[in-house]
């Protein structure tokens, strides 16, 4: 899947040189709770040594007192045993897609997850798979029409490597009112708030579209594409995966590119998106961990946290894989058991908890304009201004590992205001030279 996802990466951006015709479009309004959501991305069977929903419960008002509104659950559903990968299969590899995976626990223990997260102000949202299933899946028993078959007439994987599953066939109608019935389902009975949407470039737009229209006649969701489609953000989804600013990121804290290419990334996207698309920003997921590392491995502690803060300020709506809020450095395969160290970490997560209030405390962060702010060392230092009404928020960050000092181009206005860090609340007048430690920091909110 890593491949195929850096492959989209790499046409998304040679698409994105000139304007697309859905750059004039306008992207479907999302709810304000999306908007201005912190995501959290949890893996059941590594979430807890227990593995279970059970579990998942117990913990969950230490997420909202994160700083979480909105859970995405990795597949719940029961996993597929034929060409199995790995002692537990992969929790992509589904076999019912109304079932609950024995491992995590019963229906009615997901269904107490779901009231408890309500409880307590928060959303949820499941990993749906609709591009494939198990080899063993009660799909592929009771309808092996809905199938993609080769010249011979045998069943086939989407993709070679996906050696566990077997490829949908959408352009059968009756697959799709099944699949978009069984969606109603997990939000009309069971109360979820929406979806994750597996490899979605993979699936027709037409079914998202029909699908979306389908769930909003229930209730306001939050759809959440994999995929960098830009028609998916017309009339299916809230969100599309931000690859393209995570592998930029990662490049510049390397010593790749300039620190001046994150604005680049800003210009491709309103060349090749709707107006108003949000991306989803993040420094780590199930992905990047399993099959390359955890972010503090890859970035290192300090250039992790750059990353964090990069994720939490910039245009978009960020995302936290479970066990970064401890500095987890343990890669979560997809197939085994792996456990996360919940005991240490203490000052990640008193980081992570701070990072998320201040981005609640000013709207610019999650909904405001962004300006690049010139500086005169660009290709270290990365500066820039949210701006929502009266709230004015400056970033910037030292992506280099060693210390750097940098004189800040400010709007007139704004060179005369006085400043507060908006994490030690210390005040400071007229900035406008900034010296940083390696891979620092500062977030000034404007008086």
């Amino acid at each position: 899947m890593k491949l195929l996802l850096l492959l989209l990466v790499f046409s998304f951006t040679l698409s994105a040189q000139t304007p697309t015709p859905y750059a004039k479009e306008h992207a479907r309004p999302s709810e304000a709770w999306v908007k201005n959501a912190v995501i959290y991305e949890v893996y059941t069977r590594a979430f807890s040594p227990e593995g279970n929903f059970a579990a998942l419960e117990q913990r969950l008002p230490e997420l909202k007192e994160l700083g979480v509104d909105i859970l995405w659950i990795m597949p719940i559903h029961p996993l597929g045993v034929e060409k199995r990968k790995g002692s537990l299969g992969s929790p992509y590899s589904v076999k019912d897609y109304y079932g609950i995976n024995p491992e995590f626990g019963t229906l009615q223990d997901f269904q107490r997850v779901v009231k408890r997260t309500h409880e307590l102000g928060m959303r949820i949202v499941i990993d749906l798979v609709a591009n494939h299933t198990a080899w063993d899946s009660r799909m592929i028993t009771e309808h092996p029409e809905w199938f993609t078959k080769d010249s011979s007439g045998k069943f086939i994987p989407p993709v070679a490597d996906w050696s566990d599953v077997v490829d949908l066939n959408y352009d059968d109608p009756n697959l799709r009112r099944y699949m978009i019935e069984m969606l109603k389902y997990w939000v009309r009975d069971v109360g979820i708030d929406g979806f994750r949407c597996d490899v979605s470039e993979m699936v027709p737009v037409s079914f998202w579209d029909e699908a979306r229209a389908a769930l909003d006649s229930i209730k306001p969701v939050f759809m959440l594409s994999e995929g960098m489609y830009a028609e998916h953000h017309l009339k299916a989804f809230d969100v599309t995966y931000g690859w393209n600013s995570y592998h930029t990121m990662a490049d510049i804290i390397a010593g790749k590119k300039p620190a001046s290419e994150m604005d680049s990334v800003l210009i491709r996207e309103s060349l090749s998106f709707p107006k108003g698309s949000l991306r989803l920003r993040f420094s780590s997921n199930h992905d990047e961990n399993a099959w390359d590392m955890p972010d503090v491995t890859k970035f290192g502690p300090e250039g992790a946290r750059l990353a964090a803060v990069l994720t939490n300020t910039f245009p978009g709506v960020p995302l936290l894989y479970n066990g970064q809020e401890v500095g987890n450095d343990v890669k979560l395969g997809l197939f085994e058991k792996f456990n996360i160290d919940w005991k240490k970490g203490k000052e990640w997560r008193a980081f992570y908890k701070e990072l998320y209030a201040v981005r609640k405390k000013n709207q610019a962060l999650a909904t405001g304009s962004y300006t690049s702010i010139a500086n005169d060392n660009n290709g270290k230092v990365y500066s820039f201004l949210r701006t929502e009404g009266k709230n004015r928020v400056l970033v910037v960050l030292n992506f280099s590992d060693g210390e750097q000092t940098a004189a800040l181009d400010l709007p007139s206005d704004l060179a005369k205001k006085t400043f507060r860090d908006a994490f030690t609340g210390k005040k400071m007048s007229k900035v406008r030279t900034v010296t940083l430690p390696k891979f620092g920091y500062t977030v000034l909110v404007a008086q």
